[in-house]
């Protein structure tokens, strides 16, 4: 249980590292870029319908040049004094930074083209990027479509690559968490899962193996333990290099 708990903390420790950090990700060559300086002109709370995520644009004015607008998290607006938090963590725009002359950091800026992916699904794209088919639209459709928090995502990509599996897999493991059903995770000869956490331990002790997708004879998916499937392949080919058992031959009657 210790080792299950530790996998899925480090698991939502680096998906919540990255979040963080996502600027940098975002935006690399705009570390080397001046400091953007000029007069706030407006400050703008705007809330995106698709991600309930609120994000800071704050219009500034460098002397002698155009205005330009530019979008930051909340935690940077925070920073740079252009809104406060109420009481229940709300932003609430500072009127008292309009005016104000501020230095903002571009690599803190969040491109246009960036605004309507959520930022954690982007970061477990990141993170699970190795996992064939596995991209920000699969994770937001699961995320959507079947309301599964980004916590049981990052731990069904994780128990993916446990498994060498690919987005199929991943499906898999979502759909078995959300009906209950495990019979698709049911090694040859071994016991089904009864739940998400028997599952994930039979996984994480290696009990599991590394699956693939299959399908028998009546069209019903199937997930076999490709583990032992070597194992038998691998005694059949030792009695073969053996060849058939040697025998004395009889003493002819004499």
């Amino acid at each position: 249980m210790r080792k299950t708990k530790f996998f899925i903390s480090a698991v939502l420790a680096i998906t919540i590292l990255i979040v963080q950090v996502g600027g940098v990700f975002a935006a690399p060559e705009s570390q080397a870029s001046p400091i953007i300086s000029g007069t706030v002109l407006s400050i703008t709370l705007e809330t995106n319908p698709n991600t309930g995520i609120t994000t800071v644009v704050v219009e500034v004015a460098g002397k002698g040049q155009d205005s330009q607008k530019l979008r930051v998290s909340q935690e940077t607006a925070v920073a740079l004094g252009l809104v406060s938090l109420d009481g229940d963590g709300n932003p609430v725009i500072n009127k008292a930074a309009l005016s104000r002359l501020i230095e903002i950091d571009p690599a803190t800026v969040i491109p246009e083209n960036e605004v309507d992916r959520h930022p954690v699904a982007s970061a477990l794209e990141t993170v699970f990027s190795d996992i064939s088919g596995i991209n920000y639209d699969v994770i937001m459709k699961v995320h959507l479509d079947k309301n599964i928090g980004f916590g049981v995502i990052a731990q069904a990509l994780w128990l993916t690559r446990q498994l060498h599996g690919d987005a199929q897999i991943f499906e898999a493991l979502i759909v078995a968490r959300e009906t209950g059903n495990y019979d698709r995770f049911t090694p040859e000869g071994g016991t089904t899962p009864k739940n998400w956490g028997q599952l994930r331990k039979a996984i994480l002790e290696g009990k599991l193996g590394t699956v693939i997708s299959d399908k028998d004879n009546n069209g019903t998916d199937k997930v076999k333990d490709n583990n032992k499937d070597k194992s038998k392949d691998n005694n059949k080919d030792k009695s073969k290099d053996n060849g058939p058992e040697d025998k004395e031959p009889k003493d002819k009657e004499k």
